[in-house]
């Protein structure tokens, strides 16, 4: 059997069996390739094999394929610009592999740099104003350090994750509930033409499948399996990023979770989490020191590629740096100013400029150095 081939008839399967992944995993069990089973006169041995799987499941995929044809729905997915990446392909990514219940193939849109880091940012649809700060700058410091970015694609956590992932010049994979031509939510279509350009949309489902409520569970095992770790920030005790939280335990993968106020509904969740065990974030390093299982180097060597050279540097903005350098504690405004007797205008405007160009941030005592 042709690879090609493979692709074609397992598109064609996902459709007729109306993504019915349970149903395709046994077919390609029993039969062992999917045009194998594509070609199959009835399904008559199948059914008393497997007596789980309805008559009417078994009746409605044969109905459903008798009006398919496998090769006129590849075409469509060819001039589309998706591909179709199967489970026993080398380009399959390797983390999601390792799952239990990994999808049997994933349709992709845009590509990513298999030597970045993966890690997870989910949380609530409806943030507030901390946990839109908290989700900012966690994202920005991990795409300072190379990581790369996967969340869903929903709003506000992940539509933050997303943005902030773009616009600090890394890449980042949303995994839709959805086919990859219908992107959900609607006002977040042109965020997902923004990740194609730099990363990718990924989907179990065929092309045209809608937003169905019972695809989002599913789809966040891929969220937190393509993942070394699941950062959550704000969710509340119903929130489907404890979904992807427990997913990522039972993926033996690293959960994460930001603190909140005691006071706030979208607290609830994560605290939980912590009380559970989940790894308590408060800054950048708390994740770092988890990650037992990346070498240093490649965390410093990417890091190392979003900083400018210093050459590049005014003799001010050298000299801000080396007195924050020389004095090893974060510093204030008034500090920096006593210390290179520059006027607080000149300070605060090459102050911004450092953190512009990412090699100074401002912590709760003071700026201090980025790498």
């Amino acid at each position: 059997m042709s690879n090609l081939n493979e692709k074609i008839y397992y598109n064609a399967l996902n459709i007729a069996t109306n993504s019915n992944f349970s149903l395709m995993a046994k077919l390609k069990d029993y039969f062992g390739f999917f045009e194998k089973i594509w070609e199959q006169d009835d399904y008559n041995e199948f059914s008393n094999a497997f007596p789980q799987f309805a008559l009417d499941t078994i009746q409605n995929f044969y109905q459903q394929k008798q009006n398919l044809d496998p090769l006129k729905e590849w075409q469509k997915l060819e001039q589309f610009g998706a591909q179709l990446i199967l489970k026993d392909e080398e380009n399959y990514p390797p983390l999601l592999k390792e799952i239990p219940d990994a999808p049997l193939g994933i349709y992709q849109m845009g590509e990513f740099d298999s030597n970045l880091i993966p890690l997870a940012i989910v949380g609530t649809r409806k943030p507030t104003t901390y946990g839109k700060t908290a989700a900012e700058k966690i994202t920005k410091e991990l795409a300072e350090r190379g990581f790369l970015i996967i969340s869903g694609l929903a709003y506000g956590i992940d539509t933050i994750a997303h943005q902030t992932a773009l616009e600090n010049k890394t890449q980042t994979i949303a995994i839709l509930g959805s086919g990859l031509n219908s992107i959900f939510p609607q006002a977040n279509k042109k965020l997902a033409e923004k990740i194609i350009e730099n990363g990718a949309l990924i989907s179990e489902y065929p092309l045209d499948v809608p937003p169905l409520k019972h695809h989002f569970p599913a789809r966040n095992r891929i969220i937190s399996g393509l993942a070394y770790g699941t950062i959550v920030i704000e969710a509340p005790i119903k929130s489907g990023s404890l979904i992807t939280a427990r997913f990522a335990l039972e993926q033996n993968r690293e959960v994460f979770a930001v603190p909140g106020s005691i006071f706030s509904p979208n607290s609830e969740g994560v605290h939980q989490l912590i009380k559970s065990g989940a790894k308590l974030v408060h800054t950048i390093e708390d994740v770092l020191e988890e990650l037992t299982m990346i070498d240093d180097s490649k965390i410093q060597k990417n890091l190392s590629q979003h900083i400018l050279p210093l050459e590049s540097l005014t003799v001010e903005e050298k000299k801000i740096l080396d007195i924050i350098k020389q004095t090893n504690k974060p510093l204030l405004i008034d500090e920096i100013v006593n210390l290179t007797q520059l006027d607080v205008g000149t300070v605060n405007q090459i102050i911004t400029l450092l953190e512009l160009k990412n090699l100074i941030k401002l912590e709760v005592d003071g700026y201090r150095l980025k790498f």
